[in-house]
């Protein structure tokens, strides 16, 4: 049985040996002791996960089962959380772990003892005590165990009270949460959805003057593959006359109905405030996203619903849970653990809908306060605090704040989240982000730059892919949506550029032209778009590869080489160099590499594959030492005057074969 076991039977104190009435403290006195009995220093070192949580029980299942107490209530409870959550556990050899710190309670079932190795490191349980049970009395032997709210569906009269509590709270007492409704501060959505009382079986569509200060509800939500009701400019003039709510989808019927619980006369709503087949009103309203959402006075996230045909608040699936009353003062509960929303962990959980779209992630940003429906609860964020109703004590949520560096952090952050998700069409991927750079904008004065900052560019233009070994082979979209410099160029996630050394500039911005093609200084740019830049420039570098699993290539520079991975799938292509030779280089593929490399229209002279290194900066202040970071550069096959960008290179100062004091200065044109 251990030692642990051993100190269980021969130390007094708790009522029952095998649980140790769940008393974290009595866990922490018994461990205290094993480490004196086995002369290890109390430090750190020792503690689980360097945090002061204690570990309750670790046993196997059926170990555990054989040798409960019959009369113990606390062993009864836990063996009817075993069979609830583990209902397998006779067919599979599980393991039981309970620990507790002073703010939670959990229970891990493993498939093994090892939690890093573990194949089934999935059900993580919390135990609390109801808040609305009787638990409540002081003086109760179980007062150690975390006091919870229980969970209600989303439906629930108890969580619109949650929702109505936040509100309140939130408009009353942040004052970082008030909003200014004058004039020139706001300007109202051009139109809104009037959905009147909940008496009233229409809607219509309303077109807002310049004055209008009515509070309104804004809908974040999936619109999903599905084809639903939108606002086009053959119906508008009939919307506005009046419309059923039953035509609208279910994602948008329940955002109605709790605009109407809460006594409110409007809605924002996308396919619906927005004409989808007028291109103009489409960029000026998109342009407005973030007075739209800053200034709605709540912002409904269907976080659970996958498209906007599916309810957020009839989902059928409620944490799974179960309880026992261990005496005549007492409950105990266990419930699934919230993972979602603000407990999302992106190692182990699948995200929710919402968090997977591209257009969601600035309305979370933008947002001054948001109510989420996420799959297990209801979750608050304002620019205040953050509130859920399991009340776990590990929430967070992205919230930025740009300015300075801490703005470039936050920045950074962002564009990282938002490359990782998916747009239904792929050239609003500018526009899709336009509302959180007119918010970086406004709050630094930085310039932009079709996705970058030019008060930080030399340190955003090396951004570079997140390698994913599934996702091996990604081509370019074939309609051009931004400059190569530009990480909004690729379909993959991105990560921008954090120096680990320092960071010392050796290029400079000389003149740039981003052509755009609306009235959104932040949307949709133009082919032609360009930086010019001023710098050192490395011709002709010999370029080798892919590798047969990924686009990973070898850049080799004088006597050594280093890998490097390009942008995209690359392509080899021929071109005249300014001396009238053929040479031949790598471009960017809008083909899978699977689907064969692209023949050349005409012989090369040479059958080798050549690049330029252009250097943005290095890590030490002599720049004969450290490291240096480069954009690796193909001659644009559109303009043989110019470069295009694919990829970036990170190398020692004595791996490459220049003195780069030695080279002039030369003007670079990036496409």
């Amino acid at each position: 049985m251990g030692l642990l076991n051993w100190l269980r039977r021969k130390r007094p104190g708790p009522r029952c040996n095998m649980c140790l009435d769940l008393n974290w403290t009595i866990a922490r006195e018994r461990e205290l002791a094993l480490r004196a009995k086995q002369r290890k220093p109390e430090n750190a070192e020792y503690l689980p996960d360097h945090l002061e949580r204690w570990e309750i029980i670790s046993d196997n299942i059926q170990n555990f089962k054989k040798f409960k107490s019959s009369n113990c209530d606390v062993c009864k409870f836990l063996d009817g959380v075993i069979d609830t959550f583990v209902p397998d556990h006779a067919s599979r050899d599980r393991f039981m772990v309970v620990d507790s710190d002073k703010d939670r309670m959990m229970i891990d079932f493993r498939v093994d003892n090892n939690p890093i190795t573990a194949d089934d490191y999935s059900r993580t349980i919390e135990i609390y005590r109801p808040a609305n049970s009787v638990s409540r009395q002081t003086g109760s032997a179980h007062e150690y165990i975390p006091l919870r709210p229980d969970i209600n569906s989303p439906h629930s009269q108890e969580s619109f009270d949650f929702l109505k509590s936040c509100l309140r709270t939130c408009t009353e007492e942040h004052d970082l949460c008030k909003q200014n409704l004058s004039p020139p501060s706001r300007s109202p959505p051009r139109r809104l959805l009037y959905v009147g009382s909940p008496e009233d079986g229409s809607i219509s569509l309303f077109e807002t003057h310049e004055d209008f200060r009515e509070p309104y509800v804004a809908l974040s939500y999936c619109w999903g593959k599905g084809v639903f009701f939108k606002t086009t400019d053959s119906n508008i003039q009939l919307l506005m006359r009046g419309f059923s709510l039953a035509q609208l989808p279910a994602t948008i019927q329940d955002a109605v109905y709790i605009t109407r619980k809460l006594k409110l006369e409007y809605i924002w709503v996308d396919a619906l405030c927005i004409i989808q087949d007028n291109l103009k009103d489409w960029e000026q309203q998109s342009a407005k996203m973030c007075s739209i959402y800053e200034q709605a006075y709540l912002t409904i996230a269907a976080s659970s619903a996958a498209s906007a045909d599916t309810s957020f608040l009839k989902r059928s699936s409620q944490p799974l849970k179960f309880q026992r009353r261990i005496d005549d003062r007492n409950i105990l509960a266990a419930r699934a653990l919230c993972t979602n929303g603000c407990h999302y962990d992106s190692w182990t959980e699948t995200p929710e809908p919402l968090l997977t779209r591209g257009w969601t992630l600035q309305e979370s940003i933008l947002a001054t306060r948001t109510i989420s429906y996420s799959t297990s609860e209801l979750q608050w964020q304002c620019r205040s605090s953050l509130s859920c109703q399991c009340e776990q004590p590990n929430a967070q949520w992205l919230k930025p704040t740009i300015h300075t560096e801490e703005g470039l952090i936050q920045w950074d952050k962002i564009v990282y989240l938002f490359t990782q998700r998916q747009l239904t069409c792929p050239k609003d991927k500018l526009p899709a982000i336009s509302g959180v750079c007119q918010l970086v904008h406004k709050q630094t004065k930085w310039r932009y730059l079709a996705g970058l900052w030019e008060d930080r560019l030399l340190r955003h233009l090396l951004w570079s892919r997140v390698f994913r070994p599934e996702e091996s082979a990604i081509p370019i979209p074939s309609e051009y949506r931004a400059p190569s410099f530009s990480w909004a160029s690729v379909d993959c996630p991105v990560d921008t550029f954090r120096p680990p050394y320092g960071f010392y500039e050796a290029a400079r911005l000389v003149d740039s032209a981003i052509l755009l093609s609306g009235a959104d200084p932040f949307g949709r740019v133009e082919p032609g778009s360009s930086l010019t830049m001023e710098g050192k420039l490395i011709e002709n570098v010999e370029i080798r590869g892919p590798d047969e699993d990924a686009e990973i290539y070898e850049i080799l520079c004088g006597n050594s080489s280093n890998k490097f991975m390009a942008d995209s799938s690359l392509e080899a292509f021929d071109f005249k160099d300014l001396n009238g030779l053929l040479q031949r280089s790598l471009r960017r593929s809008t083909r899978n590499a699977n689907q064969g490399t692209v023949k050349c229209k005409s012989r090369s002279t040479r059958n080798k594959r050549t690049v330029s290194l252009f250097l943005l900066g290095h890590s030490h202040e002599n720049i004969r030492e450290g490291h240096v970071y480069f954009l690796v550069l193909s001659v644009s096959p559109s303009n043989r005057n110019a470069y295009e960008r694919i990829g970036t290179w990170e190398s020692w100062v004595f791996q490459c074969p220049v003195d780069f004091c030695e080279i002039p200065d030369r003007t670079v044109v990036l496409l």
